[in-house]
């Protein structure tokens, strides 16, 4: 899809209770088996590889079914995350899982955004009535936060919908923010232009809910009543609508495979973005999350690749840099605490071995931006081996747990030129 030269990819979402969700409300599934995955796709082998991060119970909902949020940073190397419990965020390999804010809102639509438009890598997301923004440091702790929109300034367009509960969806990209507010009768759809502190709903009061946006000119797509037809695009820079995305089919009103739920754009070449199918049980009942990675917003036979059931809320990431698809070149390895270890280069890849024939796991090739680059598989009790002909020159950090060191990962830098 994305051509020539060879680009990768991410997937980050939920499990979806190991596919054994009920079309009614009497049976929600496995909790326990809510897990959070991370899928990556090389593009120069047609392949993926699919690596269960950590156990992330979802939000259940009466009617709607399990809800959780997650937003891949623009980088690569940071994954946010919401489910009612708590804002998280933790590195791409799943590793550092730390708390940015606790608290249940009691309510779906739960997304989060990556604002780096000042170069501080922060997030963007609602504790309820107030949308904030934290910085995120190094650490994934939460640094400076600052409050973007607040209910209690009565800035929100003055349409009567009933009561306003609190806000949803948010996505921010310049100085452009977009939001659900959550009422008694609709998910009121709004996009806010931060430097004049005006609001607009392009619905004019109508249901519009699962809002995203798509680009800097405030951009945005969003879920009109059902998510089984198209998605209206709305540009808030000039109050234009931009046609919509259709469904799959190239059809407007009869969407396949369950609908349009969750788009996410690709923060990296927003013409590229991804969604799964609807889980409402009162509009869509046996519907279930069916993935697809789309190419064109508003193409009426778009292209698409399809990435298999039960695969909730997932975000997508392409790596900006393509991959350089010659030969391994040399490569050497510093020297680490307890113990020896071996690595051998071959030409498509290396070996990762422990001289004294300790066991280790979880070995991951990563960048020094902690985006994954590479994950390995066992090959023994002591050795691991990775795939690396298709990644670029640069510099790696080849992390793995040793029976020697339980409590932590040992870490040693790899030199690894591709020529």
């Amino acid at each position: 899809m994305y051509g020539s030269p060879v680009h990768q990819a991410l997937v980050v979402y939920n499990k979806a209770r190991g596919g054994n969700i009920s079309p009614d409300d009497t049976a929600k599934g496995d909790k326990s088996l809510d897990t959070v995955c991370i899928m990556r796709l090389v593009g120069s082998g047609g392949s993926a590889s699919i690596k269960t991060l950590f156990k992330y119970v979802q939000f259940e909902m009466v009617r709607w079914g399990p809800s959780s949020g997650y937003k891949i940073s623009p980088d690569g190397a940071k994954i946010a995350m919401q489910n009612n419990i708590a804002v998280s965020v933790c590195d791409s390999s799943g590793a550092n899982i730390k708390v940015i804010w606790v608290g249940a809102l009691n309510y779906d639509l739960f997304a989060q955004s990556w604002d780096d438009s000042a170069g501080i890598r922060r997030i963007v997301y609602s504790i309820g009535t107030i949308i904030v923004r934290s910085v995120i440091n190094t650490d994934n702790t939460r640094g400076k936060t600052d409050t973007l929109w607040n209910m209690a300034w009565n800035k929100d367009p003055s349409i009567n919908v009933g009561t306003r509960h609190g806000y949803a969806s948010p996505n921010k990209i310049g100085k452009y923010l977009s939001f659900d507010i959550k009422t008694d009768g609709v998910w009121l759809p709004v996009v806010v232009n931060l430097s004049t502190q005006t609001s607009v709903n392009p619905t004019n009061g109508g249901d519009g809910c699962v809002m995203r946006m798509a680009d800097s000119f405030g951009t945005v797509c969003y879920n009109p009543a059902t998510h089984l037809t198209a998605a209206p695009l709305f540009r808030a820079s000039t109050g234009a609508f931009l046609n919509s995305i259709p469904c799959g089919n190239g059809q407007t009103n009869i969407c396949s495979d369950c609908g349009l739920c969750s788009i996410n754009f690709c923060m990296t070449d927003t013409n590229y973005f991804i969604h799964c199918g609807d889980v409402d049980n009162n509009v869509s009942p046996g519907c279930y999350s069916k993935a697809f990675i789309r190419k064109g917003k508003t193409a009426k036979s778009p292209q698409e690749i399809y990435l298999g059931d039960y695969i909730g809320f997932p975000d997508l990431w392409i790596d900006p840099n393509p991959f350089v698809t010659t030969g391994m070149g040399e490569g050497r390895i510093t020297p680490r605490q307890n113990g020896r270890l071996s690595i051998k280069f071959t030409a498509d890849g290396l070996t990762i071995s422990d001289v004294d024939g300790k066991i280790f796991d979880n070995a991951v090739l990563t960048g020094i931006n902690g985006a994954i680059a590479a994950v390995g598989w066992k090959t023994a009790a002591n050795q691991w081996r990775f795939k690396v002909k298709s990644m670029p020159s640069g510099i790696y950090i080849l992390t793995w747990r040793s029976e020697k060191s339980p409590d932590k990962m040992l870490i040693s830098t790899i030199n690894n030129r591709i020529r």
